[in-house]
């Protein structure tokens, strides 16, 4: 596991993680349907989100969709990085990047197009703070 939650607590990340939240929530916007934006490690530890959906536990999910993830490109197919879940009244749009997570939950009108053709630029975005989580995954192992 990555060192659980003791790197989160160093300073430089949470000032990143402050951007980072105000980065997601700028990238939601114009994409109808959308509820929140989850951004976590491959642990399912939230390292930032738009707001807080009570309905969708996304750490848990964060966890199994990268397990499955990882699982999947196994199968000699490629990589598997996204993966779309329809559920009775949610949307949820995952997309991995090495060891960061994304996760999209919106109603079950979401604009899914319009999102996937939107997580490329959006993980280019994340690029700083995913260096830094990768750096900490290869110190603790």
């Amino acid at each position: 596991k990555l060192l659980n939650r003791e790197w989160r607590a160093l300073p430089e990340f949470m000032s990143l993680l402050k951007s980072v939240e105000s980065y997601l929530k700028d990238a939601g916007k114009g994409i109808s349907g959308i509820i929140s934006i989850h951004l976590s490690d491959r642990d399912g530890l939230t390292l930032a989100r738009t707001n807080e959906d009570a309905k969708v536990n996304v750490s848990k999910l964060s966890a199994v969709f990268a397990s499955a993830s990882e699982q999947a490109s196994k199968l000699n197919l490629g990589p598997a990085t996204v993966i779309t879940t329809f559920y009775q009244d949610l949307t949820t749009v995952q997309s991995i990047n090495n060891s960061l997570v994304l996760t999209f939950v919106g109603s079950k009108n979401l604009n899914v197009g319009l999102l996937k053709e939107r997580i490329p630029s959006i993980q280019k975005g994340l690029e700083s703070i995913r260096e830094k989580v990768d750096g900490v995954v290869s110190a603790a192992t």
